[in-house]
This record gives C-alpha cells, structure tokens and sequence, in this order.
C-alpha cells in the first residue's frame, strides 16, 4: 500500500520538486514573464537553451536557464524584475545541488 502510494504521489506531481525551503517548477520559454525571458534571450544568444525552471529558496523566486554554447553547459540565474543574479558553469551547478 505504501508503495502505490508513493508511486501515484510520483505520477501526480512530475514537474515539481519540493525539498528543504526550495521548490522547482519546470516551464517553456512562453511560461516567463518578459523581462525573464528578455535576458534569457541574451545570454543564450549564439548558443542551445535547455531547461527552464522557477525556483524559490527561502522565499526568495528566480528564474534557473540551462544554456549549451560551443558544447559547454552553462547556467544562468535570473530575477522576476529580468536582473541577472548569476552565472555559473554546469560543473558548479552540480555541486550546489
């Protein structure tokens, strides 16, 4: 029963993530708002953008963009207001999670 239980919970929610003070939600580009997107927009200029995704950690909401040029993996952070607060490289990325 536990298991079917946890395995509907796994199905019912697959786009968003909840740990300690830090939820993520996975969008598309037209799930932005526009200053969002407008910086997004050019910090993957010349390069493949991947995953999108919101994030709010200890009540604070920003925008997460996976960004690919000349085949290394990047990511950029950004604000509701479309600030850029961060950039950071995949490897990086990976040990903050």
């Amino acid at each position: 029963m536990r298991t079917t239980t946890i395995a509907i919970l796994a199905l019912a929610v697959p786009l968003t993530a909840w740990s300690a003070g830090r939820h993520e939600e996975h969008l598309s580009m037209d799930q932005v708002p526009a200053p969002v997107k407008a910086t997004i927009d050019k910090e993957s200029a010349g390069g493949t953008l991947g995953e999108i995704e919101k994030e709010t950690e200890h009540g604070r909401t920003f925008y997460e963009a996976e960004i690919t040029k000349d085949g290394k993996a990047s990511y950029v952070h950004v604000a509701q207001d479309g600030k850029l607060l961060k950039r950071e490289r995949a490897a990086e990325e990976r040990r903050e999670r």
